[in-house]
């Protein structure tokens, strides 16, 4: 088990420069960076000043994540930038010496089999490219066009490509209706990347993301099933939410999360 933290970064050179001095002050291992559809703007440039802000401050690359994207698309044209914006993202990730490159699996219907035959069609390629690079593929769960939409979904793919990890977010399969300490039981040892994101739900609603701790979520339980499995991945923090995401209490969040957690890295 790590016994740092990171967290997900903000984009921009000074918001960069900013998390890394914040990392180097606090003690967290490093950040990670995501990209929706402003992925497409993303120039090579401002990745090797990013590296280079990390090298200064001698933080590192935990992940690199492209979200949204649809991998399996049924059209064409989109299938082809989805793609294109993919293999961007996998040498966006190599220069940033990133652990772990994200994305989702995308989706082609409805029917799972047939999204499982896709998958097996179109990623081959890039798995091993990945691999090459120096990185571990991983695939995040339940939204973002992504068919990985249940645990089943894993399995099947597993069949094939055990080397596809999950992007693990307890929170969110919560949310979603799931037994996440269920998930983490049976496959901890497929996670290769796990995010750190409380949910605290108040009358059947979900009303706050709060620090770790300050929530719902069973984060000792979450850690005991993560080193009987010798989980060794990224541990990182998602600040989100109106509330917790933004200026001092973005700040507050991860500090309190920092104290929370570390409580379960030795």
């Amino acid at each position: 088990m790590r016994r740092q933290l990171s967290f997900i970064g903000n984009n921009g050179l000074d918001a960069v420069r900013a998390d890394a001095q914040f990392c180097v002050e606090h003690g967290f291992e490093g950040l990670e960076f995501n990209y929706w559809a402003n992925f497409e703007q993303l120039e090579r440039s401002t990745v090797e000043a990013t590296k280079a802000i990390l090298d200064e401050y001698a933080v590192t690359c935990v992940m690199f994540g492209i979200w949204g994207w649809n991998h399996l698309a049924p059209d064409a044209e989109e299938r082809a930038k989805s793609h294109a914006m993919l293999q961007k993202a996998i040498e966006f990730g190599e220069i940033l010496e990133a652990d772990i490159l994200t994305t989702g699996g995308g989706t082609n219907g409805d029917d799972l089999d047939a999204n499982v035959a896709e998958f097996a069609a179109v990623f081959p390629p890039f798995l091993t490219e990945i691999a090459s690079r120096g990185m571990v593929p991983s695939f995040y769960p339940l939204h973002g066009n992504s068919f990985f939409t249940s645990i089943e979904a894993y399995e099947k793919v597993w069949e094939t490509f055990p080397e596809v990890g999950i992007k693990f977010d307890p929170a969110n399969w919560r949310n979603h209706g799931d037994d996440y300490l269920d998930v983490l039981r049976r496959y901890g040892n497929k996670v290769t990347h796990l995010h750190i994101k409380e949910h605290l739900c108040h009358g059947g609603e979900l009303v706050s993301q709060p620090a770790a701790g300050m929530g719902d979520i069973e984060w000792g339980k979450v850690f005991a099933f993560l080193y009987e499995h010798d989980y060794s991945g990224p541990i990182s923090i998602e600040p989100h939410g109106p509330i917790w995401s933004r200026g001092e209490m973005r700040e507050r969040m991860l500090l309190l999360t920092q104290r929370h957690i570390s409580q379960f890295l030795i």
